[in-house]
């Protein structure tokens, strides 16, 4: 692979990747975020921070650190919801590529690095995204994700189902691409589902690549976004109807409002509510009869509760085996 090395990237003029952070009382993580920025291989960056109304000590620590780092840039705002926010930071970005960091995540020192490396080899991808580590509040590895992007031939599909997934503190896209499509829906503000509408413009008009390797890692905690099921399931909601708006959408309305149900279900099989799991899972099934991945969950949530009853019969040899 013939990849430029780090210290080639460097611009006298202007950063070539501009971070967005927008932060909302996110003080406990923040320095953490801003720090593996800074820590990038990849030299040529600037960071913007929007402090979204912030009544804690978030923007004074941003403050503190652009002291030290005159990459960082900082805005100021009354509390607008993170579409907003991220959007009024792209405005004034002065990259040809932008980068999301949320104040509760961090990144792998090599992160930007690698996805320039892609965007390299193909100048013509919109977004690059990778894979991460789910962390707990307390910064300990919950799990990495299963990807299965090489399945897929459709991306725009595959994201519309929610059979894959872009990881936001991994994507990273082009200036063209949002000059073309446009930045976050403000409609999806305290719901969620914002990245994936605009993901999906993207994979519209332009061509994504995945990186299969942890490149950051993405705190999983009570007040993160994906932790609110009963919000997201709306956006979600929303997030068909805008889609039916379109001719490529509109044949994948069906399958969509299965997905719904079936995330649904997922997550009462998590909660231990087994039965009803099963049921909802089930409701999907009927909806959609040939989609293998609500096909696999229904099946996960029947087997769900013996797997709960399975270690504690069997030898210590056979505990674990998936």
């Amino acid at each position: 692979m013939n990849c430029r090395p780090a210290n080639s990237w460097s611009s006298e003029n202007s950063p070539i990747v501009s971070v967005i952070t927008p932060v909302f009382n996110g003080e406990t993580w923040l320095e953490e975020a801003l720090d593996s920025a800074l820590a990038q291989t990849f030299p040529s960056l600037e960071i913007i921070v929007v402090n979204d109304g912030s009544t804690d000590d978030s923007l004074a620590i941003a403050r503190a650190r652009a002291r030290d780092d005159g990459r960082i840039r900082i805005i100021d705002q009354a509390n607008a919801g993170l579409p907003t926010a991220r959007n009024r930071a792209m405005k004034v970005a002065r990259g040809a590529y932008l980068a999301l960091l949320d104040a509760d995540d961090a990144w792998l020192p090599d992160h930007l690095l690698l996805v320039m490396q892609a965007f390299e080899r193909d100048p013509d991808l919109g977004l690059v995204h990778a894979n991460i580590e789910r962390v707990d509040a307390d910064g300990a590895l919950v799990d990495i994700p299963n990807r299965y992007w090489h399945e897929h031939t459709d991306v725009f599909e595959a994201l519309a189902l929610r059979h894959e997934h872009v990881s936001c503190p991994t994507a990273v896209f082009s200036r063209l691409a949002l000059d073309t499509v446009g930045g976050f829906d403000p409609r999806f503000t305290g719901l969620g589902c914002e990245d994936r509408d605009l993901w999906l413009r993207i994979a519209a008009r332009f061509r994504i690549g995945f990186l299969d390797q942890v490149t950051a890692r993405y705190r999983f905690h009570s007040s993160s976004m994906s932790a609110a099921s009963e919000r997201m399931a709306l956006a979600r909601q929303m997030l068909v109807a805008k889609l039916a708006e379109s001719a490529r959408g509109a044949r994948l309305v069906s399958q969509m409002e299965a997905m719904i149900d079936s995330d649904l279900g997922l997550g009462l099989s998590q909660q231990g509510l087994h039965l009803q799991a099963i049921a909802q899972q089930w409701q999907a099934l009927n909806q959609c009869p040939t989609d293998r991945l609500i096909q696999r969950r229904l099946i996960g949530a029947v087997l769900a509760p013996c797997r709960a009853l399975v270690p504690q019969y069997l030898p210590n040899t056979f505990r674990g085996r998936g």
